[in-house]
């Protein structure tokens, strides 16, 4: 074209064309930042601030703030309707002030295309709704990619690509494999351990020391003293029996044989309480005398037992502790489930370019009459 020259049609809608196109890349960009990263960055501003606690505290901040966009948008469609649904019918009074006819049209289409537009702005914001639903079936999933394959090491997870993964795995576990740190291990596991082999160490030490030989001496007089006191009372009921019998007609003789039960019963509880409590008195005092050589005796043998485990630990773990961390991550297989995860449309691309076409479709106008496209 020349200097000069008036610009031909053509040219004219290439050039608008591409200014169209710009504004609808842009567009996208803004929208899926806004329902995306924006609120990503809000909800990480939140837990910095101390706002939410942990992770749970940021997934929950995230679907509220994503539940609040949803709710903007559907403020926002009413909103577009409102101001431009009443500047389209303004414009056709504009333009056919003079004729009535052609102002009817107008403002015929400019009611058909607003209540499409309500329709399908209230159908955009369920929209919103599912692609956010979609976004967190997705992060679950590659959480179970990182935990189930590289649970242990979060730091190899923020990694750009797999050499950067696998060189962070090796940074990890050769300061994991220290001689410091297996034989901290060790003593962690010993740890863990130690409650179950306690029980065995104090039962071993029991049956070595004098505890068990001075209880044993003790429950023969506790015995004794429950076979007198048996004896004693049966002796007693007896003789209450006999003498009640003497003294009683024929048809009381049954109340004699009662209360001779009901003396027994109270015998034989009192016999049994006073032995229990024997019994306790006599493990207690065995236990004071012979506390002091039970206590040395599982202190000696769980040391023992510890030098002992920590030894073989150090030995089986040492070796093979590097193998051993680096299987606890596998990269390889942690990507190629993330890779699985990945699909060529992105659901919040996908939204935003609907609602441009959306927002196209309406603000067209017939270049001929000004009026809108219904």
């Amino acid at each position: 074209m020349l200097r000069g020259e008036p610009a031909k049609p053509k040219d004219i809608k290439a050039k608008w064309n591409k200014l169209d196109q710009f504004n609808e890349v842009m567009f996208t960009m803004a929208c899926k930042w806004k329902n995306g990263k924006d609120v990503a960055g809000k909800a990480k501003e939140m837990l910095k601030d101390g706002e939410v606690e942990g992770a749970d505290g940021y997934h929950a901040a995230v679907k509220d703030l994503q539940a609040g966009n949803v709710k903007g948008l559907q403020k926002a469609c009413g909103l577009i309707i409102a101001e431009d649904k009443k500047a389209c019918r303004q414009g056709c009074a504009t333009r056919w002030n003079a004729l009535a006819q052609k102002r009817d049209n107008c403002d015929e289409k400019c009611e058909k295309v607003y209540a499409n537009f309500d329709r399908s702005c209230k159908s955009k914001s369920e929209g919103l709704a599912k692609v956010y639903q979609q976004k967190s079936a997705k992060a679950a999933a590659q959480k179970q990619c990182y935990e189930g394959h590289c649970k242990e090491f979060p730091q190899v997870w923020m990694k750009a690509d797999e050499k950067a993964m696998n060189d962070e795995v090796k940074t990890q576990c050769k300061d994991r494999c220290t001689d410091e740190n297996v034989k901290l291990g060790c003593q962690k596991k010993w740890a863990l351990e130690v409650d179950f082999i306690t029980a065995n160490v104090a039962s071993e030490c029991a049956e070595k020391s004098g505890a068990k030989k001075c209880i044993d001496g003790k429950e023969a007089d506790v015995d004794a003293a429950y076979d007198k006191c048996k004896s004693d009372t049966s002796k007693s009921c007896a003789d209450d029996h006999k003498e009640c019998t003497s003294k009683a007609k024929d048809q009381d003789k049954a109340f004699c044989n009662d209360r001779k039960k009901m003396c027994q019963d109270q015998a034989d509880k009192k016999c049994l309480a006073e032995n229990k409590a024997a019994l306790n008195k006599a493990e207690a005092e065995c236990k004071k005398e012979t506390d002091e050589e039970l206590t040395s005796c599982q202190d000696e043998k769980l040391k023992a037992k510890e030098e002992e485990a920590e030894k073989k630990c150090i030995a089986k773990r040492g070796p093979t502790c590097k193998d051993d961390c680096k299987g606890k991550c596998q990269v390889g297989k942690m990507k190629k489930c993330l890779t699985m995860l990945n699909t060529k449309d992105d659901p919040g691309k996908l939204f935003c370019k609907d609602f441009w076409d959306l927002l196209h479709a309406s603000a067209e106008l017939d270049p001929i009459t000004g009026d809108p496209v219904a």
